[in-house]
């Protein structure tokens, strides 16, 4: 096998890995840190399904809501699996959205389940994990 083909894939890799790590414990860290309440109607339940990295069937919930006087079309901050999602196209839930990044928002209950937790747990790992992984493979690339 050709060392630097291999050293890219790594690289790549780790890229994914670490930036998926990193933009779930951004939201999580950073965008909900502060956020205020509103009313939402879910207005579409886009499927996500049949990709190599997600086989399983998942979602990502897209709502409108007011905020500060605004009609707001917004979208889940993260893609969602489908044992998460109990909420329906027409129904109205309460959203937690951050003032300054309008168009995210997150909802409480899906957030207290225990998928989402294991994930918000593994995230740090996740990319901390992607971050070995694209070193090892500038050191494969670099000594070759």
């Amino acid at each position: 096998m050709n060392p630097i083909a291999f050293g890219l894939a790594l690289i790549l890799t780790g890229l994914i890995l670490a930036a998926l790590g990193l933009v779930n414990t951004y939201y999580n860290k950073v965008v909900f840190r502060t956020y205020e309440e509103f009313d939402a109607v879910i207005t579409k339940l886009k499927v996500v399904q049949g990709k190599r990295w997600n086989p399983y069937r998942s979602f990502v919930i897209h709502a409108e809501y007011t905020v500060y006087g605004i009609l707001v079309k917004g979208a889940y901050y993260t893609i969602l699996p489908e044992a998460v999602v109990k909420v329906n196209v027409g129904d109205t839930v309460t959203v937690q959205v951050n003032p300054k990044n309008k168009e995210v928002f997150r909802i409480q209950d899906i957030e207290d389940t225990q998928e989402m937790e294991l994930t918000r747990r593994r995230s740090p790992v996740l990319a901390a994990v992607g971050a070995v992984i694209l070193i090892v493979g500038f050191i494969i690339i670099f000594t070759a």
